[in-house]
């Protein structure tokens, strides 16, 4: 291996926090105009399309099938063109798609611009921003992925803005002007999205380059953690991979299942008004935005399996709450407990992920990962909107989920981080040239 110098000379403001803000922003805007948004359309189209709640949350399940299945070429996406041409192109998808959504009149059509959606949603969502943001941080990476995902509850709070203009002048005025933001808002964010940090001359959390690392006793070791890495093949062939997934899609049913279904609950099931329930919505995602900061924190000093072990436990407590309780006090509680426990385990996901398998192919893993954990997402909203279709309130189909959250706890606390991949004699030669290359450095 060659002597280690300098990438480039060194600017003044580390890059990576700018890709930070970049994420947030995309999360910020899908958040608010479609995910945590979509239980007031469900309100909108049952009442006046006649659409059953079972059906409308098929085509939120459609979403959810179509980022899973096409996880792995995503990925594959993400790693040959690169983090910014892929979000590009999925703002314009989802643009096109909420157009498409503003003039459905059946189900078909439903389906159709629902599946357009979900693919704009996927390219420009969750898995590329975190691709993007996994490689500029090592020490840092709970807080950075915390961060980002702070934009999820502020879009959260924008929701009593979008049902008071559902009401005042249609979810199909409200979805055209929703489009138009996701271009004029969405396109200057993707500029922020920068994928390695090596061809901006920079290094992990704002480190300096070698040299001067060495100057100022930073190790080598710490700047190379995020260097030894598993491929997707070698993650595949781990536990730890499929344990996370499997903890993964149980939180999600849960998410899912909430976030279509929580403002039909409040409004039809409970009696209270449409803008009331957004309240709600808001609530949840504000203290969800306390949990990132709490839970981003934590995870950079406290073991993670005991932290998302925990909130899943948590997630469990609120559903029966919110199943059993009556009044706007359980509805309160819910949204506390809730949203909590959804901040702090949300980004400790992918750290956990970068953690045990690296960051060079953390795009195709995470790809590949979605396909286990998409079966949460794709079970929660049907399973909860069937029953609820069936017996006509949702405290069994909360029951359940309330049940398997607090049974998927224990995947997290039988988590290890897996073994490094079997190459060892390239990672011989490799030590040995950077262990060389620090004496040289020192010298």
């Amino acid at each position: 291996m060659a002597p280690v110098t300098s990438l480039q000379p060194p600017r003044r403001r580390f890059l990576g926090w700018d890709t930070v803000v970049g994420g947030a922003g995309l999360q910020l805007v899908q958040s608010a105009l479609f995910f945590q948004s979509f239980g007031i359309y469900v309100v909108a189209w049952t009442e006046e399309l006649g659409w059953s709640r079972g059906a409308i949350s098929a085509g939120f399940a459609l979403v959810t099938l179509l980022g899973g299945l096409l996880g792995p070429f995503h990925g594959m996406l993400l790693e040959r063109f690169g983090v910014r041409r892929v979000i590009v192109f999925g703002l314009f998808v989802l643009a096109a798609g909420l157009m498409m959504l503003s003039g459905v009149t059946s189900l078909t059509t439903f389906y159709l611009a629902m599946a357009l959606s979900g693919l704009g949603l996927s390219a420009s969502g969750f898995l590329s921003i975190t691709t993007a943001v996994v490689p500029w941080f090592v020490r840092r990476r709970s807080t950075a992925l915390a961060l980002m995902s702070i934009g999820i509850s502020l879009g959260g709070l924008l929701v009593p803005l979008i049902a008071s203009a559902v009401v005042d002048i249609g979810w199909r005025t409200t979805l055209q002007l929703s489009a138009g933001i996701v271009l004029l808002a969405g396109l200057p964010l993707a500029v922020l999205m920068r994928r390695d940090p090596s061809a901006y001359g920079q290094l992990p959390d704002g480190e300096v380059d070698l040299r001067t690392a060495a100057v100022r006793r930073v190790t080598p070791r710490r700047v190379r953690e995020s260097r030894i890495d598993h491929t997707l093949a070698e993650a595949l062939r781990t536990r730890a991979f499929w344990l996370l997934g499997v903890g993964h899609a149980a939180a999600l049913l849960v998410v899912s299942a909430v976030t279509v279904h929580l403002v039909a609950h409040v409004s039809e099931g409970l009696g209270f008004s449409l803008q009331l329930a957004a309240v709600a919505v808001a609530l949840l995602t504000l203290t969800s935005a306390v949990g990132y900061l709490f839970g981003g924190t934590l995870g950079d000093r406290i073991d993670k399996r005991i932290l998302t072990g925990a909130a899943m436990i948590v997630h469990g407590a609120a559903l029966l709450v919110l199943a059993w309780a009556p009044g706007w006090s359980a509805v309160v509680t819910f949204a506390v407990l809730h949203g909590l426990a959804w901040g702090v385990r949300g980004p400790l996901m992918g750290s956990l992920r970068a953690d045990y398998f690296g960051a060079s192919h953390f795009g195709s893993i995470m790809g590949a990962s979605m396909m286990v954990f998409m079966v949460g997402q794709l079970a929660g909203p049907v399973l909860v909107g069937s029953l609820a279709d069936a017996l006509g309130d949702y405290r069994l189909g909360f029951t359940i989920l309330a049940a398997l959250a607090i049974f998927a706890s224990v995947s997290f606390w039988f988590l290890a981080p897996p073994p490094p991949p079997l190459r060892r004699s390239s990672h011989t030669r490799q030590d040995d040239d950077e262990r060389d290359t620090s004496t040289r450095v020192d010298t």
